[in-house]
């Protein structure tokens, strides 16, 4: 735990990825202006799930708000839910 904890303070390097966060920023955008979001996707982070790179794209909002996943290496858009309470 406390080496997870550590390694997130320490800001450690983004994993190696086939998709720029440009790419991914262009592709939520056209994403969040299809489902009618009318939020600022501007946290973009890569995350390993299921032994596969994922983007994630989420509101910086406490609460609640949007989150968009896409795959790295097809660049096909996951989900695209409402999360928190609202």
């Amino acid at each position: 735990m406390f080496t997870l904890i550590r390694r997130h303070l320490s800001g450690s390097p983004r994993p190696k990825t086939g998709t720029t966060e440009e790419d991914v920023r262009l592709l939520v955008d056209k994403v969040a202006q299809a489902a009618r979001i009318n939020e600022i996707l501007g946290r973009v982070r890569v995350r390993h799930i299921d032994g596969r790179l994922t983007w994630i794209a989420s509101t910086a909002t406490r609460g609640s708000g949007w989150r968009v996943t896409i795959d790295d290496a097809t660049a096909e858009v996951g989900s695209v839910k409402r999360w928190g309470i609202r």
